[in-house]
């Protein structure tokens, strides 16, 4: 056994093997036509990278090998999750449990496994800061990087002109035009009163609606701008390396997703960009707790970011909560101080939405934000024409017929029975405990079913290869107002900006993947924690938290805008784990 094995080690045939299983898997999942010339090509390039790769790699391995387990997993078991999504008849796990998804398995396992075995030991090893730089001014910095990237955005700006309005944005819009007369919190009141001031403000001295927008989504740019312009300038005072910096400024100016995002009008791209300032304000919290050197007036920034998110976004106080634990994990010696921190966000927070929002006659959304999943959960086992008992027919039918809600479900999105005319909100809301009681029952009566369909439902934030609109384009039609782009460039300019949102983009598509963001994010976190220490995964905590709010309310497969805030935070999620945060002293910074 010990020659065969000392055998294969010596010829390479162990990595060849791996190649061909790969090679294998790939054709039969359709990826590749096994008769094709490129097919071959490709083949001969598995075999080589099988070939160099040092499969006794001691850096990271047990972390490789958890890592190509899962993403392997995910890889095929999403591929067929993917394919079951508008199947009646059969179940995705009757479809994973075949014979040739063991080879697409292996075959992913081994592609998985070679790439990080090969990337990941000069992650490791890489130093991503350096003592010089050619930049000396943090002013010229910000200010270069700003102008650079709000000249890169112009092209989206005055091809959508005055910017993108979704069906969310004309209700906002027409809130601010109303002066916030019979307001709901459905959308954040906040993001609201961000576009009421320079609306308000340019419509008083135009009385121009198109121009009034145009200005809103100008402030827009400019504030998202500052933001991406203030990090590199954070990395820049923490000695990261130029061509890092300059990288950094290129992902957010040159890539389409920033320049479509900037122009659009939603509470998303604030908040995210207020995510980003949050983990920023994290980073400086750790510096200063390695050094024994923090007080609670230093946590002031983080207080006032921390009470921007959880209004900007319903979710956020969820992420917020999670955050709050991790930070008595992490934080034990500063326990008073942050105690006195998050009384100050959640009294602020509560007294806003209660005493403050009663007073204003601000109504609180539907309970249906919540529910989504539970909903297509039940309205999945209506449209696979499962037995409902009498009993249970009767309680669903207060709020929505059997028929109705077979005929409503969409599997990729709530909004087909929760927004349905025949959806009954009211008798959910007078009888939640009985409805989550009938919820239960039906979930234990056909767990296949409500697995399934949860499965579905968050589908996207974990699985790379699902393809689902990820912009906003031009402004909704109908809208009440009679608005429509006014584009300011020619129709060549426009056509390309659309194929750069296209996902037969090469390259540019994978800006687009959720779930490889996550994937991403989850390598980068797991590498801080190996170099630096267990408490870097506390930086990570607030993205980890959205996605986990996605993975248990998500009402959109895979809607790209709720979690824009990880590819906002990608750069710096990549950059952490080379950053000195044990010996780093804030103080000496660049001038």
């Amino acid at each position: 056994m010990k020659s065969l094995q000392k055998y294969l080690k010596n010829t390479k045939i162990l990595n060849i093997l791996m190649a061909l299983i790969c090679y294998i898997s790939i054709c039969s999942l359709g990826i590749l036509k096994a008769y094709d010339t490129i097919s071959w090509l490709i083949l001969v390039i598995l075999i080589l990278l099988f070939s160099k790769t040092n499969l006794e790699n001691k850096v990271m391995k047990k972390e490789i090998i958890i890592l190509s387990i899962i993403f392997s997993f995910i890889t095929v078991f999403g591929n067929v999750v993917n394919n079951s999504i508008y199947n009646i008849d059969s179940s995705v796990f009757r479809e994973f449990f075949h014979l040739t998804n063991v080879v697409h398995l292996i075959g992913a396992f081994n592609l998985i496994f070679v790439v990080l075995t090969n990337l990941l030991p000069k992650l490791y090893n890489y130093s991503a800061t350096t003592k010089k730089s050619i930049f000396k001014n943090n002013k010229i910095i910000f200010i270069s990087c700003l102008l650079i990237m709000l000249l890169c955005w112009l092209p989206y700006f005055l091809s959508f002109y005055p910017g993108n309005l979704s069906p969310d944005s004309i209700t906002e819009l027409t809130t601010v035009i109303n002066n916030f007369t019979n307001a709901s919190d459905h959308h954040p009141i906040i993001h609201m009163i961000f576009i009421a001031i320079p609306y308000k403000l340019m419509f008083s001295l135009t009385k121009n609606m198109i121009i009034s927008i145009a200005f809103s989504t100008i402030i827009q740019m400019l504030v998202m701008a500052s933001i991406f312009s203030s990090l590199i300038v954070f990395l820049h005072n923490r000695k990261v390396k130029d061509k890092l910096l300059i990288f950094i400024l290129i992902y957010y100016a040159i890539l389409p997703v920033f320049g479509y995002y900037s122009v659009v009008m939603w509470k998303d791209v604030i908040f995210s960009g207020l995510v980003l300032l949050l983990i920023m304000e994290l980073i400086k919290i750790i510096e200063k707790d390695n050094k024994n050197n923090l007080h609670f007036h230093q946590l002031i920034p983080f207080i006032i970011v921390s009470i921007l998110c959880i209004f900007f976004r319903s979710n956020a106080i969820y992420m917020y909560f999670l955050l709050v634990i991790f930070t008595f994990i992490f934080m034990k010696k500063h326990i008073k101080i942050f105690i006195g921190a998050f009384c100050i966000v959640f009294s602020v927070y509560y007294i806003i939405k209660g005493p403050v929002f009663n007073a204003l006659n601000i109504t609180k959304s539907s309970s249906s934000e919540y529910i989504a999943i539970p909903m297509q959960q039940i309205g999945r086992m209506a449209y696979k024409k499962v037995n409902f008992t009498n009993k249970e027919k009767k309680k669903l039918e207060k709020i929505m017929s059997i028929e109705d809600l077979a005929k409503a479900y969409n599997p990729i999105t709530s909004d087909g029975i929760k927004f349905n005319s025949n959806y009954n909100a009211k008798a959910f809301d007078e009888n939640k405990g009985k409805y989550f009681k009938l919820w239960l029952n039906l979930v234990k009566k056909h767990p296949s079913i409500a697995v399934e369909a949860y499965l579905i439902s968050t589908l996207g934030y974990w699985y790379p290869g699902v393809s689902y609109n990820s912009v906003c384009f031009g402004i909704v039609e109908d809208n009440i107002y009679g608005l429509k782009n006014r584009p300011k460039l020619g129709n060549d300019v426009l056509n390309v900006l659309y194929k750069l949102e296209s996902r037969d983009t090469p390259i540019l598509n994978i800006e687009w993947s959720i779930g490889l963001c996550f994937w991403l994010i989850l390598i980068f976190s797991l590498l801080a924690c190996k170099k630096i220490d267990k408490k870097s995964l506390y930086l990570y905590v607030p993205i980890f938290g959205l996605w986990l709010t996605m993975m248990v309310a998500a009402p959109v497969y895979a809607e790209f805008r709720y979690v824009y805030s990880a590819f906002i935070c990608l750069p710096l999620f990549m950059v952490i784990p080379y950053l000195n945060l044990k010996k780093y002293d804030i103080m000496k910074t660049r001038s």
